[in-house]
Formats: structure tokens, C-alpha cells, sequence
């Protein structure tokens, strides 16, 4: 079984996903780190993005892996390196968007995401995973909060990673990064017809995780 648990950046995707998956016995797979380590391997290879047979020549070599072992600590590997700190810079944040919208990219990474969860009980969070990836989920969330208590969540995320950043320009990265997922042609940020919303911003974790899990017990009662 794959629950989808999509929304922007700074609703708390993440936790609230492997919490749950902690809950219900299920594995844990965070789409936005393997983007995230695409853009990463990209970049620290220099290559022109703007190729997209550059693009793909990469991509032919990239070996991604991802380490379960652990609910709370998913460990991202590219070409045997753990990568797992080095993808939650600023830096990355800020050019992931524009590298996950590339066709070759997105096409590898969907393969990959199919794949992984093809044999097991998968808790799924990303932008696209309910609309794109597993339209045909049973259990779809999509995530919202105010931007003002997104640019806190993701001003926290950046001090756990010694980088230092101002609240303000955090928040307006976040209204920009989600006209450009949004807009965007190929699999944009949207919430699928049949998920059920939950707004975030006075929640606390628990009962985000306790909403959603609730929703997902009621089901089994019907």
C-alpha cells in the first residue's frame, strides 16, 4: 500500500510522513531528498543543466541509493558517498525547483520512486506523488500552512545545518518557489481532486500525524 502526503516546502511534510510511517509499520520514502540529491550531484559536477544530453550522460552514471534502516533518519547515498547532510544546504534549496522540473531528471527519478516501493507498505511525500506518481493511491494528504509558519519551520531546518538566514527572505523564496512549482509544465505542485487537506499552521506535529492517522483508520471501519 502507498500513502501520498504531498504540499509545498515548510508544511511539514517530512516529519509528519515519517511518523506515520513509524505508526503504521510502513517505510518511510522522502521524494524531495532524491531531487534534491540529483541537484546536488549535478552541480558539484558542473554540469550545464541547460543540456539536456549533458543532463543525461550524468544521469547514466548516477547511482542513487537510499538506506532504510531507520524511520527517522533516511540515509541518501550517491556513488557509494553519503550525501544526506550535504543536500540541506541553502544552496541546494535554491536550485532544486529548477532541476526537478527537467524532463530527464523527473523521468528517472518517477522510475526510481516505482520501483521502491513496488514490493512493500510505503508512507510517500513530494509535490507530485498523489497527481503524478500514484494517482491511483488509496490514502492521499495534501499539506498547508501559512507562509509566515513555513519560513520559522524552514529557518529551523537551515540552523540544524549551521547555515544562518534571514526569516524574511526565507519566506519570500518559499512564494516564489511555489509559483514556479506550480506553474510549471511538467508535474506541478497541485493537490489531487480525491486528497484530503490539512492546514498546518496551528497544528502541532502530533496532531498532524494523529489526522491523518485517523483518516486512514476510519476507512478500515467502512
Amino acid at each position: 500500500m502507498v500513502i501520498t502526503i504531498d504540499g509545498p516546502a515548510g508544511v511539514g511534510k517530512t516529519t509528519t510522513a515519517k511518523k506515520l510511517a513509524e505508526k503504521l509499520g510502513f517505510q518511510y520514502l522522502d521524494t524531495g531528498a532524491m531531487y534534491r540529491a540529483v541537484t546536488y550531484f549535478l552541480l558539484n559536477n558542473s554540469v550545464n543543466i541547460s543540456s539536456e544530453k549533458d543532463i543525461e550522460k550524468m544521469l547514466d552514471i548516477l547511482n542513487l541509493e537510499l538506506d532504510f534502516s531507520s524511520y527517522d533518519n533516511i540515509k541518501v547515498y550517491i556513488n557509494d558517498e553519503n550525501v544526506s547532510s550535504l543536500i540541506r544546504t541553502q544552496e541546494i534549496t535554491e536550485k532544486v525547483s529548477e532541476i526537478s522540473a527537467l524532463a530527464a531528471v523527473r523521468k528517472r527519478m518517477v522510475r526510481i520512486q516505482k520501483d521502491t516501493v513496488k514490493n512493500g507498505n510505503f508512507v510517500v511525500e513530494g509535490r507530485d506523488i498523489g497527481t503524478v506518481v500514484f494517482p491511483e493511491a488509496k490514502h492521499k494528504f495534501y499539506l498547508t500552512a501559512d507562509y509566515d509558519v513555513r519560513a520559522e519551520r524552514r529557518l529551523n531546518d537551515f540552523i540544524s545545518v549551521n547555515e544562518e538566514f534571514n526569516v524574511n527572505k526565507i519566506k519570500q523564496d518559499l512564494i516564489d518557489r511555489d509559483k514556479y512549482d506550480s506553474s510549471r509544465k511538467l508535474s506541478p505542485l497541485s493537490q489531487a481532486l480525491d486528497a484530503i487537506v490539512i492546514d498546518t499552521s496551528n497544528c502541532t506535529f502530533d496532531d498532524q500525524v494523529n489526522q491523518i492517522y485517523k483518516h486512514i483508520e476510519r476507512s478500515k471501519i467502512k
